[in-house]
């Protein structure tokens, strides 16, 4: 089982973050593997998505339930039959003064012999650097106002 945990204050409002965090449709614009990610069903404060990570010249397909909690929390789970659990939580508490603590945890068992590896090089070392991505991406639109997270999100 891949389990990854982190925890920091990133100069940025919590609801900005969130909002970053929640607009999975532009993952493939500034995360590592992930190659497609699109909403196929949306719910009151939820939504279903497929994406896909790409693996070298493979890539694995699998769905997500995301639940929002606007703006405290996200948690994003699969049923996928990939999975034995695919569980990530996300926490933002507001620190005052356009800051905010984040709290992020992905925890991953798979089913699949062939993709226990994957998660041990790939997906484990990309979520070490999950928090350091979605900050980046804040900075980065705070620069281009235009692209402001939400905008095809809900």
């Amino acid at each position: 089982m891949a389990t990854h945990r982190e925890s920091r204050a990133i100069a940025q409002p919590a609801e900005w973050l969130f909002d970053i965090v929640a607009d999975v449709e532009r993952y493939p614009e500034f995360l590592p593997l992930i190659h497609q990610a699109r909403i196929v069903q949306r719910h009151k404060d939820a939504y279903e998505t497929e994406q896909s990570l790409a693996l070298g010249l493979m890539q694995h397909r699998f769905r997500t339930r995301t639940e929002l909690d606007r703006p405290r929390a996200i948690t994003v789970v699969s049923s996928d039959r990939s999975f034995c659990r695919f569980d990530i939580r996300w926490a933002f508490s507001p620190l005052g003064d356009q800051h905010c603590h984040v709290d992020f945890t992905l925890n991953c068992e798979t089913r699949s012999i062939f993709l226990m590896p994957v998660i041990q090089l790939l997906i484990l070392p990309m979520a070490t650097s999950m928090v350091t991505a979605f900050e980046a991406r804040s900075h980065a639109l705070v620069a281009q106002p235009g692209d402001a997270p939400g905008s095809s999100m809900l």
